[in-house]
């Protein structure tokens, strides 16, 4: 029979990794680096399952304090995901609802989860129920610096990957340079799906006149064109305008994505398992969602989102970002991998399946 290990230690590493093709950029950021905060959760059984969390660029050491902060309150518990969650989320909360805490969460839950998996001898997918094997890929890219001549190429080369769709940037300070740039992408590749991203970088009326420039290019969605938490501005958005709305990569818990499904303003569900309290929180964001007939479109830590996706029953696909893949980054060694028509597969081993590159992680450590 079965017995539940119980949480013997917790050791955690930071580490700064560079962008190995340099700083990204969009209409609000400039990152030169990922942070990393690994938690390595050793059970009395002598199984270790290990997760993860990260910043894009500062922060990491915070989210590690703050996991040093419920580490006292988890040892010697059984490792159930569900209930150390609501146990840690009860204990932090006060702190925040959402953003760092949901951040720290994230680091403990996955390991928790592959914790359970290998001291089950199974896989994480497996353990969760796949609905799956295998998971349909969008191609994205960091790209508001590209040419449009660059762009094209690129998205050319993602239809030829075999992936479902393309997803470029907007935001350039004419929007008329946006509209031609898109058309461009549109004519040289007919009939293939596109999204584009703002990444919050406009207020009300420069987004209602996006929506109107952008209404003759039957996009897929537009993401995130107001800044997050202004959840009321989506929904007067949501009222006036007919393209689907993304949303996600920078809403941190059920309760606020609920407001959006709620009102009516997210088409696409875009949760980051790294900022939403880990496996349980984006579970639960998904359960909700399918609620709401809503697809999910994970952001970030692709290999790993790519991979749950294989036991959630309302996905439109996965997005893999031009050089912004943990495995591109070098944090992953290996995981799972994309067949020869584009898809995502998961791996198949005890637990979540994925390797860190440890020495790289080392040699960056901060």
């Amino acid at each position: 029979m079965f017995q539940v290990p119980k949480i013997k230690k917790i050791e955690l590493t930071t580490a700064r990794v560079p962008l190995p093709e340099g700083p990204w950029g969009d209409q609000i950021h400039h990152v030169e680096n990922i942070e990393v905060v690994v938690a390595d959760v050793t059970a009395d059984n002598g199984v270790t399952g290990t997760g993860f969390s990260h910043t894009s660029g500062w922060c990491g050491a915070t989210i590690a304090a703050l996991v040093r902060e419920m580490i006292p309150d988890v040892i010697g518990l059984p490792v159930s995901p569900r209930a150390l969650w609501q146990r840690s989320w009860k204990y932090i909360h006060d702190v925040g609802g959402a953003g760092v805490t949901t951040h720290a969460l994230s680091a403990l839950d996955i390991a928790y989860w592959d914790l359970l998996a290998k001291s089950l001898d199974v896989s994480l997918y497996d353990l969760l129920g796949k609905v799956r094997d295998r998971v349909p890929l969008y191609g994205s890219g960091i790209n508001l610096n590209l040419s449009a001549d660059e762009i094209v190429d690129q998205v050319k080369r993602w239809k030829a990957k075999g992936f479902i769709a393309a997803k470029v940037k907007v935001g350039k300070p004419d929007i008329e340079e946006d509209v031609e740039r898109l058309k461009a992408i549109q004519e040289a590749v007919p009939g293939f799906p596109l999204a584009v991203d703002a990444n919050q970088g406009w207020d009300l009326p420069a987004a209602l006149r996006a929506f109107k420039k952008f209404d003759d290019l039957d996009l897929l969605w537009i993401e995130e064109p107001l800044p997050s938490d202004d959840i009321l501005g989506h929904r007067i958005l949501r009222e006036r305008v007919n393209t689907p709305l993304a949303m996600g990569e920078n809403i941190y818990n059920l309760n606020q994505f609920n407001q959006y499904f709620e009102q009516g303003s997210c088409d696409y569900v875009q949760a980051d398992l790294g900022r939403v309290g880990g496996i349980t929180g984006y579970l639960d964001i998904a359960a909700a969602a399918r609620a709401h007939n809503l697809p999910m479109t994970p952001h970030f830590v692709f290999e790993l989102s790519a991979s749950l996706l294989s036991t959630i029953p309302n996905i439109y696909a996965s997005e893999v970002t031009d050089g912004g893949t943990w495995t591109d980054l070098r944090i992953f060694k290996s995981s799972g991998h994309v067949d020869e028509d584009g898809f995502w597969v998961p791996p198949t081993g005890p637990g979540h399946g994925i390797q860190l590159d440890r020495d790289y992680l080392e040699d960056h450590r901060f």
